[in-house]
Protein backbone atom coordinates (compact mmCIF):
# COMPACT_ATOMS: atom_id res chain seq x y z
CA UNK A 1 0.00 0.00 0.00
CA UNK A 2 2.89 2.30 0.81
CA UNK A 3 4.30 1.54 -2.60
CA UNK A 4 0.99 2.43 -4.24
CA UNK A 5 0.86 5.82 -2.43
CA UNK A 6 4.35 6.72 -3.59
CA UNK A 7 3.46 5.74 -7.14
CA UNK A 8 0.29 7.83 -7.06
CA UNK A 9 2.18 10.84 -5.69
CA UNK A 10 4.86 10.44 -8.37
CA UNK A 11 2.25 10.25 -11.12
CA UNK A 12 0.45 13.34 -9.81
CA UNK A 13 3.73 15.27 -9.63
CA UNK A 14 4.67 14.23 -13.15
CA UNK A 15 1.28 15.32 -14.43
CA UNK A 16 1.56 18.66 -12.61
CA UNK A 17 5.03 19.29 -14.01
CA UNK A 18 3.89 18.36 -17.51
CA UNK A 19 0.88 20.65 -17.24
CA UNK A 20 3.05 23.60 -16.16
CA UNK A 21 5.87 22.81 -18.53
CA UNK A 22 5.70 24.33 -22.03
CA UNK A 23 2.10 24.90 -23.06
CA UNK A 24 -0.04 27.21 -21.02
CA UNK A 25 -3.72 26.72 -20.54
CA UNK A 26 -6.10 28.24 -23.06
CA UNK A 27 -8.86 30.47 -21.72
CA UNK A 28 -12.02 30.45 -23.82
CA UNK A 29 -14.95 32.78 -23.34
CA UNK A 30 -18.15 32.89 -25.33
CA UNK A 31 -20.42 35.92 -25.45
CA UNK A 32 -23.89 35.91 -26.96
CA UNK A 33 -24.96 39.39 -28.03
CA UNK A 34 -28.17 39.76 -30.04
CA UNK A 35 -27.82 37.33 -32.93
CA UNK A 36 -24.03 37.37 -32.95
CA UNK A 37 -22.02 34.59 -31.34
CA UNK A 38 -18.49 35.67 -30.50
CA UNK A 39 -15.82 33.32 -29.16
CA UNK A 40 -12.49 34.62 -27.91
CA UNK A 41 -9.59 32.28 -27.15
CA UNK A 42 -6.58 33.67 -25.30
CA UNK A 43 -3.54 31.91 -23.87
CA UNK A 44 -2.28 33.18 -20.57
CA UNK A 45 0.86 34.61 -22.19
CA UNK A 46 -1.21 36.39 -24.87
CA UNK A 47 -3.64 38.04 -22.46
CA UNK A 48 -3.14 41.41 -24.12
CA UNK A 49 -3.94 39.98 -27.56
CA UNK A 50 -7.13 38.23 -28.56
CA UNK A 51 -8.68 36.84 -31.69
CA UNK A 52 -12.41 37.12 -32.33
CA UNK A 53 -14.37 34.70 -34.44
CA UNK A 54 -17.89 35.85 -35.24
CA UNK A 55 -20.41 33.21 -36.15
CA UNK A 56 -22.75 35.69 -37.86
CA UNK A 57 -23.62 35.50 -41.53
CA UNK A 58 -21.46 37.46 -43.96
CA UNK A 59 -22.77 40.96 -44.56
CA UNK A 60 -22.54 42.24 -48.11
CA UNK A 61 -21.96 45.96 -48.36
CA UNK A 62 -22.91 47.52 -51.63
CA UNK A 63 -20.80 50.46 -52.60
CA UNK A 64 -22.35 53.22 -54.62
CA UNK A 65 -21.58 53.39 -58.29
CA UNK A 66 -19.62 56.35 -59.61
CA UNK A 67 -20.92 58.26 -62.63
CA UNK A 68 -18.99 56.72 -65.51
CA UNK A 69 -20.82 58.05 -68.54
CA UNK A 70 -22.82 61.22 -69.03
CA UNK A 71 -24.00 63.60 -71.72
CA UNK A 72 -25.12 67.23 -71.67
CA UNK A 73 -28.46 67.09 -73.46
CA UNK A 74 -29.18 70.80 -73.42
CA UNK A 75 -27.97 74.09 -71.99
CA UNK A 76 -30.15 77.03 -71.05
CA UNK A 77 -28.61 80.43 -70.47
CA UNK A 78 -29.59 83.18 -68.04
CA UNK A 79 -27.92 86.21 -66.49
CA UNK A 80 -26.56 83.98 -63.69
CA UNK A 81 -24.96 81.49 -66.09
CA UNK A 82 -25.87 78.25 -67.80
CA UNK A 83 -28.07 75.45 -66.56
CA UNK A 84 -27.05 72.04 -67.86
CA UNK A 85 -29.50 69.18 -68.30
CA UNK A 86 -27.38 66.07 -67.98
CA UNK A 87 -28.20 62.45 -68.72
CA UNK A 88 -26.16 59.87 -66.79
CA UNK A 89 -26.23 56.13 -67.28
CA UNK A 90 -28.68 54.41 -64.94
CA UNK A 91 -26.97 53.09 -61.82
CA UNK A 92 -26.91 52.87 -58.05
CA UNK A 93 -25.71 56.36 -57.12
CA UNK A 94 -25.25 57.88 -53.68
CA UNK A 95 -24.83 61.41 -52.39
CA UNK A 96 -21.05 60.94 -52.60
CA UNK A 97 -21.28 59.73 -56.21
CA UNK A 98 -23.24 62.83 -57.18
CA UNK A 99 -20.97 65.13 -55.17
CA UNK A 100 -17.89 63.71 -56.92
CA UNK A 101 -19.55 63.99 -60.31
CA UNK A 102 -20.59 67.61 -59.74
CA UNK A 103 -17.14 68.52 -58.44
CA UNK A 104 -15.51 67.15 -61.58
CA UNK A 105 -18.12 68.74 -63.82
CA UNK A 106 -17.72 72.18 -62.27
CA UNK A 107 -13.95 72.04 -62.85
CA UNK A 108 -14.65 71.64 -66.59
CA UNK A 109 -17.74 73.87 -66.92
CA UNK A 110 -16.93 77.15 -65.17
CA UNK A 111 -19.96 79.25 -66.22
CA UNK A 112 -22.50 76.84 -64.73
CA UNK A 113 -25.11 78.16 -62.35
CA UNK A 114 -27.40 75.14 -62.43
CA UNK A 115 -27.40 71.45 -63.22
CA UNK A 116 -30.25 68.99 -63.50
CA UNK A 117 -29.18 65.34 -63.44
CA UNK A 118 -31.38 62.55 -64.81
CA UNK A 119 -30.82 58.87 -65.51
CA UNK A 120 -33.60 58.53 -68.10
CA UNK A 121 -33.92 60.46 -71.38
CA UNK A 122 -37.75 60.53 -71.39
CA UNK A 123 -37.75 62.01 -67.87
CA UNK A 124 -35.22 64.66 -68.89
CA UNK A 125 -37.26 65.55 -71.97
CA UNK A 126 -40.38 65.83 -69.81
CA UNK A 127 -38.57 68.14 -67.38
CA UNK A 128 -37.76 70.48 -70.26
CA UNK A 129 -41.49 71.01 -70.87
CA UNK A 130 -43.48 73.66 -69.04
CA UNK A 131 -45.04 72.16 -65.90
CA UNK A 132 -48.60 72.82 -67.06
CA UNK A 133 -47.92 70.89 -70.30
CA UNK A 134 -46.72 67.69 -68.61
CA UNK A 135 -48.85 64.59 -68.25
CA UNK A 136 -49.16 62.66 -65.00
CA UNK A 137 -46.97 59.94 -66.52
CA UNK A 138 -44.28 62.49 -67.36
CA UNK A 139 -44.38 63.89 -63.82
CA UNK A 140 -44.02 60.34 -62.50
CA UNK A 141 -41.01 59.74 -64.79
CA UNK A 142 -39.40 62.93 -63.51
CA UNK A 143 -39.98 61.82 -59.90
CA UNK A 144 -38.38 58.44 -60.58
CA UNK A 145 -35.39 59.60 -62.63
CA UNK A 146 -34.46 63.15 -61.55
CA UNK A 147 -31.47 62.50 -59.30
CA UNK A 148 -30.18 65.92 -58.27
CA UNK A 149 -30.16 69.66 -58.92
CA UNK A 150 -27.42 72.22 -58.54
CA UNK A 151 -28.93 75.61 -57.69
CA UNK A 152 -27.14 78.97 -57.69
CA UNK A 153 -23.88 77.28 -58.66
CA UNK A 154 -23.27 75.77 -55.20
CA UNK A 155 -26.39 74.32 -53.53
CA UNK A 156 -27.00 70.62 -54.25
CA UNK A 157 -30.53 69.33 -53.74
CA UNK A 158 -31.24 65.63 -54.12
CA UNK A 159 -34.37 64.64 -55.99
CA UNK A 160 -36.57 61.60 -56.56
CA UNK A 161 -34.81 58.34 -55.68
CA UNK A 162 -32.02 60.23 -53.86
CA UNK A 163 -34.31 62.59 -51.94
CA UNK A 164 -33.48 60.88 -48.62
CA UNK A 165 -30.01 62.45 -48.75
CA UNK A 166 -29.67 65.91 -47.27
CA UNK A 167 -28.63 68.71 -49.59
CA UNK A 168 -25.31 70.47 -49.18
CA UNK A 169 -23.28 73.40 -50.40
CA UNK A 170 -20.36 72.50 -52.67
CA UNK A 171 -17.06 73.65 -51.23
CA UNK A 172 -18.22 73.87 -47.64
Amino acid sequence: MKHFSRLAVAILMALSIAACNGEEAQITTTTLDAALLTTTTTSASDAAQSSDTTGAEDVTTTTAQQVQSWEIITRTSSDEGETLYILVTPGEYSDVSIENFLGDLLEEETAVSGVEIFDDRAALDAALKAEDERTDEENQLIEEHHLASLVDGRQVEFQGPLSDYPGFVIGS
